[in-house]
């Protein structure tokens, strides 16, 4: 009987223990959250400047194909004609189908303006004479304004 009454004690952890585990949680918390912020917004300003020499890339391998005779270039799984009036709102169909504003998810990637600055993490493109026009608003960690660009890319 006296071996029965040593098992039944209960153990458990001290309020001190479970003070300590709490501490260390807090402070990893505390130093972890800003270090994720940090990568957070150094991940934005990457993926609009990918998303910047994306374009810049695509349109320039397009107009190539263009101006080596082809009347036409596959966008997006459609046939297009190599005209000013129609490659543009091409490229903004396909790049709003691939890409995403980094900063704001509700907001388009791309988009076609003559004058003005793009918003937070979009490209614009402005076609005038032949001659196309990349910017885009990279950010910065901070969430300011950085513009890439103009990039002025003319057919060959």
């Amino acid at each position: 009987m006296k071996k029965f009454l040593l098992n039944t004690k209960k153990k458990a952890f001290t309020l001190i223990e479970l003070l300590i585990v709490v501490a260390i949680i807090g402070i990893l918390a505390g130093v972890g959250i800003p270090m994720y912020n940090g990568y957070m917004a150094n991940a934005r300003v990457e993926s609009a400047n990918t998303n910047h020499n994306n374009v810049r890339s695509f349109i320039a391998a397009t107009l190539t194909r263009c101006s080596s005779g082809a009347p036409t270039v596959n966008i997006n799984n459609a046939n297009v004609a190599c005209t000013d009036d129609v490659l543009p709102a091409a490229f903004v169909t396909y790049f709003n189908v691939i890409n995403s504003n980094p900063y704001d998810s509700s907001d388009t990637a791309v988009s076609i303006k003559l004058t003005g600055d793009p918003a937070l993490g979009e490209t614009l493109l402005a076609v005038t004479n032949n001659l196309y026009s990349v910017s885009t608003n990279i950010g910065d960690a901070n969430r300011g304004e950085v513009i890439e660009g103009p990039v002025v890319i003319g057919r060959e």
